[in-house]
């Protein structure tokens, strides 16, 4: 059975942020609720906001397969990474790819897509 939560329809689309399966968990549009904020502030709240969903679903930062960073603009991508780097569990990165392209809002600097594997169902 996949299950589904944190439902919205806040970028104008019907969807789950959070999907699972199994031991599979996708967290999908992670974003920041501060719009206003800088990139740095805007990628530390998406992984503030990821690592609320990740405790919900009992994922730990050792347990993400991949991620997708999508940045508003690749001048970021060195901002981005700093902040990254204080967050992501340095024993344990996840595979994680990051491009660039236009983004739904203009004040939108960066979202994420995780993919995890949690070790027990629940």
């Amino acid at each position: 059975m996949i299950e589904r939560s944190h439902l919205t329809t806040s970028d104008g689309a019907r969807r789950a942020e959070v999907t699972a399966h199994g031991n599979w968990v996708f967290f999908t549009g992670i974003q920041p609720q501060n719009l206003g904020g800088d990139i740095k502030e805007q990628v530390g709240e998406a992984l503030d906001r990821l690592d609320v969903l990740m405790a919900e679903k009992g994922v730990a930062q050792s347990d993400i397969f991949t991620v997708h960073v999508w940045l508003k603009d690749m001048r970021y991508f060195s901002a981005l990474n700093a902040v990254w780097n204080k967050w992501v569990d340095a024993d344990n990165p996840p595979a994680r790819t990051c491009v660039s392209g236009e983004l739904y809002r203009p004040d939108l600097l960066v979202e994420l897509v995780v993919m995890a594997f949690r070790k027990t169902e629940g």
